[in-house]
């Protein structure tokens, strides 16, 4: 994929999806040095995102954090070892499941789609802290988003917050983990809501289905 070679290895229940890099590319001090780098970045998070797209096909996948990266064979083998359990538990539990990203935005806004998904959606869903609850509405708007939201929970296993600092117009972003046959309830929901949110200027985008990036 992308004139790189991955590596499906076999730990117990597990295939773990390996890739051979350079460390002068991929060290850690060279990352730090590249995480300005935005065109770089991009190029990392695509060529991730089409690998774990044609995995999906031949069964679940569980994303590792978007350059996870081992400083030689013991090292990843340490952590193999040290992960089994954890990384078994985890692929149990997103088993039959996929990630949906949800943004709405009101009056005039841009596409949500110029970066890969890992860079704008999964990287800040994971790691920033969001509250998961909105707070009482002030304005109707503020209602809306928070109607928007408690739908998106009670159609999904998992429910993540995101924000997306600079974008105009923006009102909720989350990231749902949806049962596999689970995506005409989450759109059934938010249909629900679609006069209201057109009386308000709201426009609402689904994208998905996509590997559990924001719930590993």
């Amino acid at each position: 994929m992308d004139g790189r070679r991955a590596v499906v290895l076999r730990l117990g229940r597990l295939g773990l999806v390996t890739s051979a890099v350079d460390p002068r590319e991929f060290s850690i001090e060279a990352l730090e040095e590249r995480r300005p780098d935005r065109k770089w970045l991009r190029e990392q998070a695509r060529h991730q995102e089409r690998v774990l797209d044609r995995l999906r096909a031949a069964g679940q996948v569980c994303p590792a954090p978007f350059l996870t990266v081992y400083d030689g064979l013991d090292a990843f083998d340490s952590a193999t070892r040290a992960n089994y359990r954890r990384w078994s538990r985890t692929l149990s539990r997103l088993s039959g499941k996929f990630e949906y990203g949800v943004h709405a935005f009101v009056g005039p806004h841009a596409l949500p789609h110029a970066e890969p998904y890992v860079l704008r959606v999964a990287q800040r869903a994971l790691w920033t802290r969001v509250p998961s609850r909105i707070r009482a509405a002030a304005t109707p708007l503020d209602a809306h988003a928070r109607d928007l939201w408690e739908a998106l929970r009670r159609s999904s296993s998992a429910t993540r917050r995101f924000d997306l600092p600079g974008f105009r117009g923006f009102v909720l972003g989350a990231t749902l983990l949806v049962e596999e046959n689970g995506e005409a309830a989450v759109r059934e929901s938010l249909a629900e809501l679609a006069p209201a949110g057109h009386e308000l200027g709201v426009s609402v985008y689904v994208e998905g289905p996509r590997p559990p990036f924001s719930f590993v």
